[in-house]
């Protein structure tokens, strides 16, 4: 640990979230930190159990004079997405996250996720759960695995433990916001098998490739425009085709659904003598791909370059048909709130292996119908393409309700602290809080969080000052309540 470290983890919130950090945790992984967790509440003498898929529950009673005041539940996930960047050594199974301090920012300097996506979420309830100083009524703290893969974590809750009245949910990317609602979504399964066909002994193997963009939440992220690196690479490929005659090898695009694919790459067999007009077509291709992305796509990428060859090839029409016609970015936006998305899919991971084509899409929507109909679009294409199509992972919105006395009190309080408004909204992205209010009618909840930016990609960065800030709106609010 560095001086500089060090200095910052004197700031609790900060050193519980360095703990976590040192802990693998990626989703499907959680073990340890869950462990971690309860044992480190048992060690506080808290009233603390670990439910059969790890979730963890902590109990605080109320400080002195607060007992009988509404009980609030403070909730975040333990999982992190595990993405890095091209080239970088880090096994998230077993190496800690290392930090890069920069100023107010603290990153991993753009190395692999930082995992603030919801560890810093996790640091800030356990700093008020040691907190002896602090004015709050009964409190109830859960910490759920799997939210970033499944919501297995917050879906296997036995909602009946949960005695709270009011939830707060540690999660949000922006401090001075108080999220009132969020969408539902699902993951789809997109498989079609392409015709074999052997490359003539006189062709040449070459790696296309498309790398250096700035990818991002599938969710969040979805409305700003940063493309998909597996589609420019399909709009690579056909201009291939456009070119020369060549056979497809193996393809892969982007690592994880939830994530905007940063990289994508495949492996082509064509003549040597298409070579150079080939190269120059990619090259001219790059810089009008380059053109649109003029912000984000800045270090924007393609290599071809000779490579080995693999062990079976294919015809590319029916692969680049899939790839270029599934649905990808945003499908409608929401008519009565201004720049909000109301239904997109993100196209997260493509993989071509041994002459059949998967698919991995997540599919957002506020609206159910919305979400059938995309479905509806990517089953038909798969029965045109002699393919299949399946879903599953579907989780529950979280519907905004217009009579809130927790939101109320939060934004009282916002103003009361700091002067302005905060803004309120419902965002595109999946929270837990829909399966707990879906089995609770009556919970009052709202999301807050200190100011994060690229969640699911290496670049991501959390602003230091917002998180003391952060800490310091919960605590007054649960002081506040009443």
């Amino acid at each position: 640990m560095t001086l500089e470290i060090q200095a910052l983890c004197i700031d609790r919130v900060f050193q519980h979230f360095y703990e976590i950090c040192q802990i693998p945790h990626g989703s499907g992984n959680e073990k340890g930190i869950s462990d971690f967790l309860l044992n480190w509440a048992r060690g506080l003498g808290l009233e603390v159990e670990q439910d059969g898929v790890l979730n963890v529950l902590v109990r605080k009673p109320a400080s002195p004079g607060r007992e009988g005041h509404p009980s609030v539940m403070l909730q975040a996930h333990m999982d992190m997405v595990c993405e890095k960047a091209v080239g970088v050594d880090h096994d998230f199974t077993k190496d800690s996250i290392q930090w890069v301090i920069d100023g107010d920012i603290l990153s991993t300097g753009g190395r692999t996720t930082l995992g603030a996506d919801d560890g810093i979420g996790v640091a800030l309830a356990m700093s008020i759960l040691e907190d002896g100083q602090l004015s709050h009524p009964d409190l109830e703290v859960l910490f759920t695995v799997m939210e970033e893969e499944d919501f297995s974590g917050a879906e296997n809750f036995d909602v009946s433990r949960m005695y709270s009245s009011y939830l707060i949910n540690l999660d949000h990317t922006v401090d001075h916001e108080i999220v009132c609602g969020s969408c539902g979504g699902m993951r789809v399964d997109f498989w079609l098998s392409a015709d074999k066909e052997p490359i003539p002994e006189d062709w040449a193997t070459y790696r296309l490739s498309v790398s250096g963009l700035k990818g991002g939440h599938s969710g969040e992220d979805i409305h700003r425009g940063r493309g998909n690196a597996t589609l420019f690479l399909a709009r690579l490929l056909i201009t291939l085709e456009d070119h020369c005659e060549f056979r497809l090898g193996s393809l892969q695009g982007g690592s994880f659904r939830l994530a905007i694919p940063r990289d994508a790459e495949a492996v082509v067999a064509l003549h040597p003598n298409d070579v150079p007009a080939v190269s120059k077509a990619l090259e001219e291709l790059e810089n009008e791909l380059r053109g649109e992305l003029s912000v984000t796509g800045a270090c924007l990428e393609v290599s071809f370059e000779q490579t080995a060859p693999v062990s079976s090839w294919v015809q590319p029409e029916a692969v680049l048909s899939a790839i270029t016609l599934l649905p990808d970015g945003i499908c409608q936006m929401n008519e009565m709130l201004t720049g909000l998305v109301d239904t997109s899919d993100n196209l997260g991971e493509v993989y071509l292996t041994d002459g059949e084509l998967h698919c991995i899409i997540e599919i957002r929507s506020a609206r159910n119908s919305l979400r059938t109909y995309l479905f509806q679009q990517m089953e038909r294409l798969a029965k045109l393409l002699e393919g299949r199509c399946e879903l599953s992972h579907e989780y529950p919105s979280w519907s905004f309700h217009a009579d809130s006395k927790l939101r109320q009190l939060c934004i009282d309080t916002y103003q009361n602290l700091y002067g302005t408004a905060p803004t309120i909204l419902t965002v595109h992205a999946g929270l837990e809080v829909g399966y707990f209010s879906d089995r609770k009618q009556e919970l009052d909840a709202i999301s807050i969080g200190p100011n994060c930016r690229d969640f699911h990609s290496p670049t991501e960065a959390l602003q230091i000052s917002s998180v003391k800030k952060s800490y310091q709106y919960l605590c007054v609010i649960l002081a506040s309540i009443r």
